[in-house]
Protein backbone atom coordinates (compact mmCIF):
# COMPACT_ATOMS: atom_id res chain seq x y z
CA UNK A 1 0.00 0.00 0.00
CA UNK A 2 2.78 2.22 0.66
CA UNK A 3 4.55 1.70 -2.79
CA UNK A 4 1.10 2.42 -4.13
CA UNK A 5 0.84 5.37 -2.29
CA UNK A 6 3.75 7.02 -2.98
CA UNK A 7 3.25 5.98 -6.81
CA UNK A 8 0.02 7.95 -6.71
CA UNK A 9 1.73 10.81 -4.90
CA UNK A 10 3.94 11.49 -7.77
CA UNK A 11 2.17 10.86 -10.54
CA UNK A 12 -0.28 13.96 -8.86
CA UNK A 13 2.70 15.99 -8.51
CA UNK A 14 3.54 15.54 -11.74
CA UNK A 15 -0.07 16.50 -13.51
CA UNK A 16 0.27 19.40 -11.12
CA UNK A 17 3.51 20.31 -12.88
CA UNK A 18 2.57 19.60 -16.51
CA UNK A 19 -0.61 22.43 -15.66
CA UNK A 20 1.96 24.75 -14.31
CA UNK A 21 3.99 24.68 -17.24
CA UNK A 22 1.15 24.26 -19.62
CA UNK A 23 -0.41 27.63 -17.77
CA UNK A 24 3.08 29.50 -17.76
CA UNK A 25 3.29 28.47 -21.79
CA UNK A 26 -0.08 29.68 -22.60
CA UNK A 27 0.71 32.86 -20.59
CA UNK A 28 3.78 33.70 -22.72
CA UNK A 29 1.88 33.54 -25.56
CA UNK A 30 -1.02 35.50 -24.65
CA UNK A 31 1.88 38.70 -23.34
CA UNK A 32 4.79 37.83 -25.66
CA UNK A 33 8.15 39.06 -25.19
CA UNK A 34 8.45 43.09 -25.53
CA UNK A 35 9.35 43.33 -29.40
CA UNK A 36 9.47 39.84 -30.01
CA UNK A 37 7.97 38.90 -33.45
CA UNK A 38 10.10 35.41 -34.13
CA UNK A 39 8.99 33.57 -31.47
CA UNK A 40 12.49 32.69 -29.29
CA UNK A 41 11.99 34.80 -26.31
CA UNK A 42 13.88 37.92 -27.44
CA UNK A 43 14.35 41.22 -29.52
CA UNK A 44 17.24 41.14 -31.92
CA UNK A 45 18.04 42.62 -35.32
CA UNK A 46 15.40 40.00 -36.26
CA UNK A 47 12.67 41.15 -35.07
CA UNK A 48 13.97 44.52 -35.89
CA UNK A 49 13.24 42.79 -39.71
CA UNK A 50 10.33 41.57 -39.06
CA UNK A 51 8.43 44.61 -38.11
CA UNK A 52 9.88 46.41 -40.83
CA UNK A 53 8.28 43.89 -43.53
CA UNK A 54 5.40 43.73 -41.51
CA UNK A 55 4.82 46.77 -41.66
CA UNK A 56 5.68 47.68 -45.19
CA UNK A 57 2.57 45.63 -45.84
CA UNK A 58 0.80 46.64 -43.21
CA UNK A 59 -0.01 43.54 -41.18
CA UNK A 60 0.77 45.25 -37.40
CA UNK A 61 -1.89 46.58 -35.35
CA UNK A 62 -0.87 48.79 -32.29
CA UNK A 63 -4.11 47.40 -30.82
CA UNK A 64 -2.96 43.61 -31.38
CA UNK A 65 0.52 44.41 -30.38
CA UNK A 66 0.64 47.56 -28.37
CA UNK A 67 4.33 46.05 -26.78
CA UNK A 68 5.99 47.06 -30.23
CA UNK A 69 4.71 50.62 -29.82
CA UNK A 70 8.02 51.81 -28.59
CA UNK A 71 7.62 55.19 -28.73
CA UNK A 72 4.16 55.48 -27.08
CA UNK A 73 2.59 57.30 -29.89
CA UNK A 74 -0.02 55.21 -30.84
CA UNK A 75 1.06 53.80 -33.88
CA UNK A 76 3.61 51.36 -34.62
CA UNK A 77 6.02 52.24 -37.85
CA UNK A 78 9.91 52.53 -38.76
CA UNK A 79 10.93 54.29 -35.63
CA UNK A 80 9.65 51.23 -33.63
CA UNK A 81 11.85 49.06 -35.92
CA UNK A 82 14.80 51.11 -35.66
CA UNK A 83 14.06 50.88 -31.70
CA UNK A 84 14.11 47.37 -31.94
CA UNK A 85 17.53 47.64 -33.50
CA UNK A 86 19.01 49.88 -31.14
CA UNK A 87 17.30 47.57 -28.63
CA UNK A 88 19.34 44.43 -29.94
CA UNK A 89 22.54 46.08 -29.77
CA UNK A 90 22.68 46.98 -26.09
CA UNK A 91 21.62 50.82 -26.74
CA UNK A 92 18.28 50.34 -24.82
CA UNK A 93 18.37 48.90 -21.23
CA UNK A 94 14.27 49.70 -20.14
CA UNK A 95 11.97 49.70 -22.73
CA UNK A 96 9.31 51.46 -20.44
CA UNK A 97 11.59 54.65 -19.41
CA UNK A 98 12.37 54.88 -23.40
CA UNK A 99 9.12 54.86 -24.20
CA UNK A 100 8.09 57.54 -21.54
CA UNK A 101 11.33 59.79 -22.51
CA UNK A 102 10.73 59.47 -26.25
CA UNK A 103 6.87 60.31 -25.89
CA UNK A 104 7.43 62.85 -23.29
CA UNK A 105 10.23 64.92 -25.22
CA UNK A 106 10.43 67.77 -27.44
CA UNK A 107 11.84 66.08 -30.21
CA UNK A 108 10.46 64.67 -32.93
CA UNK A 109 10.59 60.50 -32.57
CA UNK A 110 12.69 60.21 -35.63
CA UNK A 111 15.59 62.23 -33.41
CA UNK A 112 15.45 59.35 -30.85
CA UNK A 113 18.99 57.63 -31.76
CA UNK A 114 20.68 61.01 -31.52
CA UNK A 115 20.61 60.57 -27.65
CA UNK A 116 21.93 57.93 -25.01
CA UNK A 117 19.69 55.81 -22.87
CA UNK A 118 22.53 53.49 -21.27
CA UNK A 119 24.27 56.52 -19.63
CA UNK A 120 26.12 60.03 -20.11
CA UNK A 121 28.89 59.95 -22.87
CA UNK A 122 30.81 63.06 -22.46
CA UNK A 123 34.38 63.86 -23.95
CA UNK A 124 34.49 67.45 -22.22
CA UNK A 125 34.82 69.16 -25.73
CA UNK A 126 31.09 69.48 -26.56
CA UNK A 127 30.27 66.30 -27.49
CA UNK A 128 27.83 64.86 -25.33
CA UNK A 129 24.52 62.29 -25.25
CA UNK A 130 22.29 61.57 -22.40
CA UNK A 131 18.55 60.96 -22.61
CA UNK A 132 17.73 64.39 -22.34
CA UNK A 133 20.55 65.63 -24.64
CA UNK A 134 22.66 65.15 -27.65
CA UNK A 135 25.37 67.82 -28.74
CA UNK A 136 27.48 66.95 -32.15
CA UNK A 137 30.21 69.09 -32.84
CA UNK A 138 31.47 69.65 -36.35
CA UNK A 139 33.42 72.09 -38.17
CA UNK A 140 33.97 73.63 -41.70
CA UNK A 141 35.15 75.56 -44.73
CA UNK A 142 33.15 78.28 -46.46
CA UNK A 143 34.05 81.57 -48.19
CA UNK A 144 37.18 80.99 -47.08
CA UNK A 145 36.45 81.08 -43.58
CA UNK A 146 36.11 78.50 -40.93
CA UNK A 147 32.83 77.69 -39.40
CA UNK A 148 32.15 75.28 -36.31
CA UNK A 149 28.90 74.13 -35.36
CA UNK A 150 27.94 72.78 -32.60
CA UNK A 151 24.67 70.52 -33.23
CA UNK A 152 22.14 70.32 -30.41
CA UNK A 153 18.90 68.25 -29.75
CA UNK A 154 16.89 68.68 -26.25
CA UNK A 155 13.96 66.96 -24.73
CA UNK A 156 13.08 69.57 -21.99
CA UNK A 157 13.22 72.99 -23.06
CA UNK A 158 14.59 74.32 -19.35
CA UNK A 159 17.86 72.30 -20.84
CA UNK A 160 18.20 75.74 -23.02
CA UNK A 161 18.90 78.55 -20.75
CA UNK A 162 20.74 82.19 -21.27
CA UNK A 163 22.31 82.94 -18.45
CA UNK A 164 23.49 86.78 -17.38
CA UNK A 165 27.15 88.11 -16.54
CA UNK A 166 27.66 88.19 -12.95
CA UNK A 167 24.56 86.24 -12.40
CA UNK A 168 22.09 89.27 -12.59
CA UNK A 169 19.45 91.27 -15.05
CA UNK A 170 22.33 93.91 -16.04
CA UNK A 171 25.12 92.84 -14.22
CA UNK A 172 28.79 93.94 -14.85
CA UNK A 173 30.25 92.07 -18.54
CA UNK A 174 32.16 89.12 -18.03
CA UNK A 175 33.98 86.79 -20.63
CA UNK A 176 31.71 83.86 -22.48
CA UNK A 177 33.77 81.44 -19.91
CA UNK A 178 33.10 83.05 -16.60
CA UNK A 179 29.25 82.84 -17.50
CA UNK A 180 29.61 79.29 -18.84
CA UNK A 181 31.23 78.28 -15.56
CA UNK A 182 28.67 79.74 -13.54
CA UNK A 183 25.74 77.91 -15.69
CA UNK A 184 25.35 74.17 -13.57
CA UNK A 185 25.75 71.22 -15.97
CA UNK A 186 26.76 73.49 -18.90
CA UNK A 187 27.87 71.04 -21.84
CA UNK A 188 28.26 74.06 -24.64
CA UNK A 189 27.36 77.87 -24.70
CA UNK A 190 27.49 80.66 -26.73
CA UNK A 191 27.70 84.69 -27.40
CA UNK A 192 23.79 86.00 -26.81
CA UNK A 193 23.03 89.44 -28.23
CA UNK A 194 24.77 91.74 -25.75
CA UNK A 195 21.42 92.75 -24.66
CA UNK A 196 22.47 95.45 -22.07
CA UNK A 197 24.48 97.50 -24.88
CA UNK A 198 21.27 99.31 -26.12
CA UNK A 199 18.97 97.65 -23.68
CA UNK A 200 16.31 97.22 -27.13
CA UNK A 201 13.32 94.95 -25.83
CA UNK A 202 11.93 92.45 -24.90
CA UNK A 203 13.71 91.30 -22.56
CA UNK A 204 12.32 87.48 -21.58
CA UNK A 205 15.63 85.13 -20.19
CA UNK A 206 14.23 81.30 -18.99
CA UNK A 207 10.85 82.17 -18.90
CA UNK A 208 11.13 85.72 -16.73
CA UNK A 209 10.43 89.10 -18.44
CA UNK A 210 13.12 92.14 -17.69
CA UNK A 211 12.14 93.99 -20.41
CA UNK A 212 8.31 93.85 -21.60
CA UNK A 213 8.71 97.40 -24.31
CA UNK A 214 8.69 95.66 -28.10
CA UNK A 215 11.12 97.34 -30.19
CA UNK A 216 10.37 98.56 -33.56
CA UNK A 217 13.04 98.88 -35.57
CA UNK A 218 15.02 95.22 -35.25
CA UNK A 219 14.50 92.20 -36.23
CA UNK A 220 13.09 89.85 -32.98
CA UNK A 221 13.57 86.03 -32.43
CA UNK A 222 11.38 84.80 -29.38
CA UNK A 223 11.63 80.98 -28.58
CA UNK A 224 8.25 79.61 -27.19
CA UNK A 225 8.03 77.21 -24.50
CA UNK A 226 6.79 74.78 -26.77
CA UNK A 227 10.40 74.14 -28.65
CA UNK A 228 9.42 76.86 -31.25
CA UNK A 229 12.07 79.24 -32.69
CA UNK A 230 10.01 82.37 -34.26
CA UNK A 231 11.88 85.42 -36.06
CA UNK A 232 9.92 88.20 -36.44
CA UNK A 233 10.85 91.51 -39.37
CA UNK A 234 11.19 94.48 -37.51
CA UNK A 235 7.86 96.03 -36.58
CA UNK A 236 5.95 92.80 -36.96
CA UNK A 237 5.85 91.87 -33.47
CA UNK A 238 3.30 93.44 -30.98
CA UNK A 239 3.20 93.60 -27.23
CA UNK A 240 -0.26 92.42 -27.07
CA UNK A 241 1.04 89.49 -29.42
CA UNK A 242 4.20 88.92 -27.09
CA UNK A 243 1.80 88.46 -23.90
CA UNK A 244 -0.29 85.97 -25.16
CA UNK A 245 2.50 84.15 -26.37
CA UNK A 246 4.57 80.98 -23.45
CA UNK A 247 7.53 82.86 -24.07
CA UNK A 248 10.73 81.13 -23.06
CA UNK A 249 13.38 83.35 -24.46
CA UNK A 250 13.58 86.69 -26.87
CA UNK A 251 17.09 88.14 -28.51
CA UNK A 252 17.04 91.71 -29.97
CA UNK A 253 19.74 91.78 -32.49
CA UNK A 254 19.26 90.00 -35.97
CA UNK A 255 19.24 90.19 -38.57
CA UNK A 256 16.70 87.04 -39.01
CA UNK A 257 19.27 85.08 -41.79
CA UNK A 258 16.19 83.00 -43.43
CA UNK A 259 12.71 83.53 -44.84
CA UNK A 260 9.77 81.86 -43.93
CA UNK A 261 10.74 78.72 -46.07
CA UNK A 262 13.75 78.48 -45.53
CA UNK A 263 15.62 79.98 -48.11
CA UNK A 264 18.29 82.86 -47.47
CA UNK A 265 17.36 86.32 -47.71
CA UNK A 266 19.58 89.60 -49.74
CA UNK A 267 18.75 92.29 -47.77
CA UNK A 268 19.39 92.62 -44.15
CA UNK A 269 18.62 95.30 -41.35
CA UNK A 270 22.01 95.86 -40.08
CA UNK A 271 24.53 98.23 -39.39
CA UNK A 272 27.43 95.79 -40.18
CA UNK A 273 27.02 93.85 -43.40
CA UNK A 274 30.94 93.77 -43.85
CA UNK A 275 32.86 90.45 -43.40
CA UNK A 276 32.91 89.90 -39.96
CA UNK A 277 33.07 86.86 -37.05
CA UNK A 278 29.52 85.72 -36.77
CA UNK A 279 27.18 84.06 -34.03
CA UNK A 280 23.98 82.72 -35.32
CA UNK A 281 21.67 80.40 -33.28
CA UNK A 282 19.70 78.19 -35.90
CA UNK A 283 16.52 76.07 -35.56
CA UNK A 284 15.36 73.30 -37.19
CA UNK A 285 12.54 72.27 -35.89
CA UNK A 286 11.21 72.05 -31.73
CA UNK A 287 13.96 70.84 -29.48
CA UNK A 288 16.18 70.99 -32.52
CA UNK A 289 18.45 73.83 -32.55
CA UNK A 290 22.38 74.71 -33.36
CA UNK A 291 25.06 77.20 -32.14
CA UNK A 292 27.16 78.69 -35.08
CA UNK A 293 29.89 80.38 -35.25
CA UNK A 294 32.60 81.53 -37.91
CA UNK A 295 35.87 82.71 -37.28
CA UNK A 296 37.59 86.24 -38.99
CA UNK A 297 39.59 88.89 -39.62
CA UNK A 298 42.58 86.61 -39.46
CA UNK A 299 44.38 85.04 -43.07
CA UNK A 300 43.03 81.93 -42.15
CA UNK A 301 39.47 82.75 -41.48
CA UNK A 302 38.23 85.78 -43.19
CA UNK A 303 34.83 86.14 -41.88
CA UNK A 304 31.35 86.40 -43.53
CA UNK A 305 29.14 88.98 -44.83
CA UNK A 306 25.73 88.99 -43.82
CA UNK A 307 24.01 87.51 -47.53
CA UNK A 308 27.48 85.06 -47.26
CA UNK A 309 26.08 83.91 -43.56
CA UNK A 310 22.63 83.68 -44.84
CA UNK A 311 23.58 81.47 -47.42
CA UNK A 312 25.80 79.16 -45.24
CA UNK A 313 22.34 78.58 -43.13
CA UNK A 314 20.23 77.63 -45.90
CA UNK A 315 23.04 75.13 -46.67
CA UNK A 316 23.16 73.86 -43.36
CA UNK A 317 19.63 73.23 -43.66
CA UNK A 318 18.13 75.34 -41.20
CA UNK A 319 14.32 76.38 -40.89
CA UNK A 320 15.30 79.56 -38.83
CA UNK A 321 18.10 81.57 -38.37
CA UNK A 322 19.02 84.78 -36.17
CA UNK A 323 21.98 86.60 -36.09
CA UNK A 324 23.71 87.32 -32.51
CA UNK A 325 26.38 89.63 -31.66
CA UNK A 326 29.71 89.11 -33.48
CA UNK A 327 33.07 90.27 -33.92
CA UNK A 328 34.92 90.17 -30.86
CA UNK A 329 31.98 88.82 -29.06
CA UNK A 330 31.74 85.48 -31.42
CA UNK A 331 32.92 82.62 -28.96
CA UNK A 332 31.33 79.08 -29.06
CA UNK A 333 32.66 77.24 -25.64
CA UNK A 334 32.75 73.50 -24.17
CA UNK A 335 33.81 72.09 -21.12
CA UNK A 336 37.52 72.12 -22.28
CA UNK A 337 37.28 75.87 -23.64
CA UNK A 338 36.55 77.61 -26.67
CA UNK A 339 35.47 75.45 -29.68
CA UNK A 340 36.30 78.82 -32.24
CA UNK A 341 39.27 80.65 -32.68
CA UNK A 342 37.93 84.13 -31.16
CA UNK A 343 39.39 87.30 -32.63
CA UNK A 344 42.09 88.52 -30.16
CA UNK A 345 40.14 85.88 -27.64
CA UNK A 346 37.34 87.38 -27.07
CA UNK A 347 35.82 90.25 -24.94
CA UNK A 348 33.67 90.88 -22.05
CA UNK A 349 29.58 90.34 -22.84
CA UNK A 350 26.59 90.89 -20.88
CA UNK A 351 24.50 87.08 -21.52
CA UNK A 352 25.25 83.63 -23.32
CA UNK A 353 23.18 80.91 -24.78
CA UNK A 354 23.81 77.60 -22.96
CA UNK A 355 22.41 74.06 -23.03
CA UNK A 356 23.17 72.17 -19.93
CA UNK A 357 21.73 68.98 -18.58
CA UNK A 358 18.99 68.27 -16.40
CA UNK A 359 19.64 68.80 -12.65
CA UNK A 360 18.91 65.23 -11.30
CA UNK A 361 15.59 64.97 -9.06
Amino acid sequence: MKKKTIRTCLFALWLLFVAFVGAASHAAEGAPTVGDLTGDGNTTAADAACMLRAIAFGRLNEDERPDLDFTKNGEINGVDARAALLYACGGIEDWVAFGERVSSGLCSEQLMDRFSYTGTRSDGQGNYQSENVSVTISSGRAEKSTYYLADICVQDITSFLTTFSSGSFRGKTESVLAMFDATPGAIVGMNGDFYSYHLYGPVVRNGETFVDYVNKDWDIAVLLSTGELITYPNNMLKKDALMGMSVYQTWVFGPALLDENGHAKTKFRSQVQVKNPRSVLGYYEPGHYAFLTVDGRSRESEGMTMTQLSALCESLGFASAYNMDGGQSSVLMSQAGAINIPYRGGRSVSDILAIRELPEG
